[in-house]
């Protein structure tokens, strides 16, 4: 997901009304596909990671007829053919308009384009869009889909009922095989989440400048990289219309995959971001109690392995270790130091040295430590200083020190680098540290460092809710409610009952 989701209530509250939840027993039949919420959410759709222009699109309705309309502006489209998966519908950018060709037919259709089910088709229309395969699974699109240009491309937004984009993006972000009381707090987290893009101003929502509420990668929530699963619509439906409030606004449901043995506040990990009441630091364990204070404490609690008591003790990730030699990591900081700076550069400093990272010259020089500067009490590094034969430098922020050192052959030109999970399988060349929850301990030869090796614990910010702890809570019996009371303590679970 992504980190900075802003959360505005007015809209909200001029959309539904409040009241308490009722539980929902679970005794209930629960209907086959989960019932619709009444409210339609605009999902930006990526051609890549990153990147959301197409250069043309292949659309094939399935299962119903489909009608395409075309016309200079979102507000006044005009029908100009269906289909019935006759062949794909190919739309491409010609003369600065939206070109759409079919069964050797081809139609212009203005600046904008909506393909979206007939009024005679029955309720389960859905898309298949040529361009999106996620390692071989072809994803299936309800709703419409509203094309628009954008630097003479393609800009493409599905919009659908909440309970679907739901149905989609729980076995996206959670295993479907996890308990249910533990995919129901995924859902209630989700739903919040995307209530919240929704209701954003344009000033606080970057995607809205693109005519959606959010976009499909997990810059905001991972939407349609899998099929949806019996069990998670389960939780969807189980959960209709419910969000977590907080003084009767919807609170931001961050989440992330791991802990190590603790969560963090929000304004530790996000020092821009203001303290929240119900987003403090919170130890995963019992009867275990998380304080770092000290550096040898951290490496000590990271060089633990056992998941006793732990409620993240089951994922891959509870703990991990990683050896880097000093050319390894020189080779690495010499590039991520840089691209780090100028991506943001109020988080990086050169605190002394002649050359900043950000100048053509600069040159790391001879690695000589890193130092822990701020540290979380559960574990995670918040500001960290290296230190080299040219120059100290301080990076500042959770993303950015788990950025700066990336365990890929691809920074440092040599073989694979592998770091080992804690289920003792080794994943080769990870993209970054999975968390800024670690320590290290060093090699040094007549004083000179030579390798450093990295054990850390966790995956993710560490911010909110933690997925594999959900799912440890759930095993232990708790419901979905408690869960979410554990990890945003102090909120309501309330049901959003859309206006009649």
């Amino acid at each position: 997901m992504y980190l900075s989701a802003l959360f505005a209530c007015a809209a909200l509250a001029a959309l539904f009304s409040l009241r308490q939840a009722e539980p929902s027993p679970l005794s209930e039949p629960v209907p086959s596909l989960p019932p619709l919420s009444g409210q339609s959410i605009r999902v930006l759709l990526s051609s890549g990671p990153g990147l959301y222009l197409f250069d043309s699109l292949e659309v094939i309705p399935l299962y119903e007829r489909a009608q395409v309309r075309g016309g200079p502006g979102p507000q006044s489209l005009r029908p100009a053919f269906s289909s019935l998966g006759d062949g794909p519908i190919r739309f491409t950018v010609e003369n600065g308009q939206i070109r759409a060709s079919v069964l050797g037919q081809s139609y212009d259709l203005g600046a904008f384009a909506e393909v979206s089910p007939s009024p005679q088709a029955q309720p389960g229309t859905r898309f298949l869009i040529g361009a999106k395969n996620r390692a071989g699974f072809f994803p299936e699109y309800p709703g419409s889909l509203h094309l628009s240009l954008r630097e003479g491309r393609l800009l493409v937004v599905n919009q659908l009922d909440m309970q679907e984009y739901l149905r989609r993006v729980l076995p996206s972000e959670m295993p479907p095989t996890f308990p249910l009381e533990a995919l129901k707090a995924q859902a209630v987290a989700a739903r919040t989440y995307a209530y919240s893009r929704m209701s954003a101003p344009p000033e606080r929502n970057y995607w809205k400048s693109f005519g959606a509420d959010l976009d499909d990668s997990t810059s905001e929530q991972l939407y349609n990289a899998q099929p949806p699963q019996s069990l998670t619509d389960q939780a969807v439906a189980e959960t209709l219309g419910q969000v977590l409030t907080y003084r009767g606004e919807a609170v931001q449901t961050y989440y992330f995959s791991t802990s190590p043995g603790s969560t963090a506040s929000i304004e530790e990990v996000w020092p821009d971001r203001d303290r929240v009441a119900y987003l403090r630091a919170r130890t995963q364990a019992n009867p275990l109690t998380v304080n770092i204070t000290g550096e040898g404490q951290a490496l000590g609690f990271f060089k633990n392995w056992s998941p006793e008591g732990f409620y993240d003790g089951e994922s891959s990730l509870f703990r991990w270790r990683l050896t880097l030699s000093r050319e390894e990591l020189e080779a690495i900081l010499s590039k991520t130091l840089p691209a780090l700076r100028r991506a943001s550069p109020q988080f990086v400093r050169t605190v002394e040295g002649r050359y900043a990272p950000e100048r053509p010259e600069f040159e790391l020089g001879t690695l000589e430590g890193l130092k822990v500067l701020r540290r979380t009490s559960g574990g995670y590094i918040t500001e960290l200083e290296i230190s080299t034969s040219r120059g100290r430098y301080w990076v500042g922020r959770e993303s950015n020190i788990r950025s700066l050192i990336r365990p890929d052959r691809r920074y440092t030109g040599g073989p694979d680098i592998l770091l080992e999970r804690f289920n003792g399988v080794s994943s080769p060349n990870f993209p970054a540290l999975p968390s800024a929850a670690f320590a290290w301990e060093e090699e040094r030869a007549a004083g000179n460092l030579q390798r450093l090796t990295f054990w850390g614990g966790g995956y993710g910010h560490g911010v909110g809710m933690s997925q594999y702890g959900a799912r440890g809570l759930a095993r232990a019996g708790k419901s979905h409610r408690e869960i979410l009371e554990h990890f945003y303590p102090g909120t309501t679970l309330t049901v959003l009952k859309a206006d009649k």
